[in-house]
């Protein structure tokens, strides 16, 4: 071997790492871009959850999983309501427990017991038990696709129930069947569902990445509205449309968007108007007054004005929240409790 041959192998070993270590960097870069941009077409649609909905004036999708860290305490089924310990033993399901996301769409939700509405649930149960529940309560089933539709009389409406997979259930009050055919449909056929409904779709993008639980409302004009003590209202804010974002730290984020800049002040000024009169209120009722978590949430509360967008921010204590959730998921418990979802899933 001549000398020039350790010389020339040690040049290929050097030659061959450089190119290894391009090629590596290369494929790390490419990679990185992918998932960037995958996470932002994720982050430009709505949940999967959303997306099935039907239109409505008011869209609210929660995942509420993460609350479950703050529920420890195993509920006794011997202290619930009995139409929810019904509920609860017959198909399994502790909502407290085993709800993880829920999305709602509702139309004209000033209209009291008549809001039609819609809702998909995601969480764990049993399928076949929770079926056999159904199949109780229903009046009659109707057959779509593959999937059953149970028929639920409940205060002169008809709710139908489907099971669209084993941890899925879509529940809608509405009269005609269209709504939940839809729902089937797109959960079949994820092309079909698009964007999901035109509030989601047009306003989704101003919901801050990885919030857990949003709003976007839409408020037409509603002569008549309820007055509030000095005649003071909450007419400022018809016809604007709003978004609401709450993250797990506790910052609620407001952004309501008005038809123009004027009446974007003008909804800016009647919120200041009523934060005013609201801390007069509390400072004249004193220590008495309202919970010192909610007082608190309403000192947080900032305003400011962009174009034609009034912007609202606060901070919601966690205790606040987990009295919330805990409110909420012994609601059932007791002689007083309301109408558990054993009538009206």
């Amino acid at each position: 071997m001549s000398n020039r041959e350790p010389s020339r192998i040690l040049y290929w070993v050097h030659s061959m790492t450089f190119r290894l270590k391009v090629l590596a960097a290369s494929f790390l870069l490419a990679s990185a871009v992918v998932v960037a941009f995958v996470l932002l077409q994720r982050n430009s649609k709505p949940p999967d959850i959303v997306r099935l909905l039907p239109e409505g004036e008011f869209l609210l999708y929660a995942n509420v999983s993460p609350l479950h860290l703050f529920e420890t305490k195993q509920l006794n089924l011997s202290d619930l309501d009995p139409e929810y310990q019904d509920f609860a033993s017959q198909t399994g399901i502790q909502l407290e427990r085993d709800l993880n996301e829920v999305a709602v769409s509702r139309r004209e939700p000033g209209n009291g017991a008549d809001t039609e509405s819609t809702e998909v649930f995601v969480g764990r149960f049993d399928q076949a038990r929770l079926s056999k529940y159904l199949q109780k309560l229903a009046a009659t089933t109707e057959k779509y696709t593959d999937k059953t539709v149970f028929v639920i009389s409940h205060e002169g409406h008809s709710v139908r129930v489907c099971i669209l997979s084993n941890n899925q259930v879509a529940v809608t009050n509405m009269a005609s069947a269209e709504p939940m055919h839809s729902m089937v449909d797109k959960f079949r056929n994820s092309a079909l569902a698009g964007r999901g409904p035109y509030l989601a779709e047009t306003y989704y993008h101003n919901v801050p990445f990885g919030t857990p639980a949003w709003i976007v409302y839409r408020l037409t004009s509603q002569p008549g509205e309820a007055q509030l003590p000095g005649g003071f209202s909450f007419d400022f804010l018809q016809n604007t449309t709003g978004v609401i974002s709450l993250s797990y730290s506790g910052s609620l984020k407001a952004e309501v968007f008005a038809e123009n800049e004027a009446e974007a002040k003008q909804v800016a000024e009647s919120a200041h108007s009523f934060l005013a009169l609201y801390r007069g209120i509390a400072q004249s009722i004193g220590t008495s007054g309202p919970d010192k978590d909610v007082k608190k949430a309403f000192d947080s509360i900032q305003i400011e004005q962009k174009e034609n967008r009034a912007i609202f921010t606060a901070t919601i204590p966690s205790v606040f929240l987990k009295k919330i959730f805990s409110d909420a998921m012994t609601a059932n418990q007791g002689k007083d409790a309301p109408t558990p979802p054993a009538k009206k899933p």
